[in-house]
């Protein structure tokens, strides 16, 4: 099979090229208008692309926006994986910390990505992803208590990483608002010394069990 190509880059790799582009644009376009006033024919725009291009890889804005939220959300993860991973296991707070500083430095330097997430919870089609990253942002809190902490069990500490992070991001919500009186480093240092004090109540309550 002939695959044609333009320029050095093949059919594909141009495709895949324009999507980049109107994923870069869309992202732009959400932190001028919101996700509510989100339209297809301004991304177009703003990525310098006909509507031709934008539907060789969506069908409707609503695939762009689901696919956007999923890209910010990966890079989002990401970086918080690499930065706690950094850090030896048996330091959980430090651990934790450097986990959702991570996050929070991403928030806090791209208003953007700010946008995106915190009206991600009132659209129909980014409310579950958004629960999804509120899932996976819990199971790697699990994972860096079970790592400093064996002799837990993941299922066990499951519930309370969920209400962790579920509280975590609600607060730097309120911090990106201004409706916080406290600085960032005031913030992640209570957040992580939460994760600390669950990992903690956990390990008392195993001991008081197995007695």
């Amino acid at each position: 099979m002939v695959t044609r190509t333009l320029q050095g880059a093949s059919a594909a790799e141009r495709v895949a090229e324009r999507r980049t582009r109107l994923l870069a644009a869309a992202l732009d376009v959400v932190g001028e208008r919101g996700v509510r006033d989100f339209t297809m024919t301004a991304v177009c725009r703003a990525a310098g692309l006909t509507e031709r291009y934008f539907y060789e890889s969506f069908a409707r804005r609503e695939d762009l926006l689901e696919a956007l939220f999923d890209s910010v959300a990966a890079d989002a993860l990401d970086l918080a994986v690499r930065a706690a991973d950094a850090v030896p296991p048996a330091r959980l707070e430090d651990r934790s910390r450097a986990a959702i500083g991570a996050t929070t430095t991403l928030l806090g330097e791209d208003p953007r990505v700010a946008r995106l997430y915190r009206e991600a919870i009132g659209h129909p089609e980014l409310a579950g992803r958004r629960q999804d990253t509120i899932a996976a942002f819990a199971a790697l809190l699990e994972r860096l208590i079970t790592d400093a902490r064996p002799a837990l069990r993941t299922e066990d500490v499951r519930l309370s990483t969920v209400v962790l992070t579920g509280g975590v991001i609600d607060a730097v919500g309120f911090w990106l608002d201004g409706r916080l009186d406290a600085d960032v480093d005031a913030l992640l240092t209570r957040c992580a010394r939460l994760v600390v004090a669950a990992a903690d109540q956990h390990h008392t309550e195993m001991a008081r069990e197995e007695r």
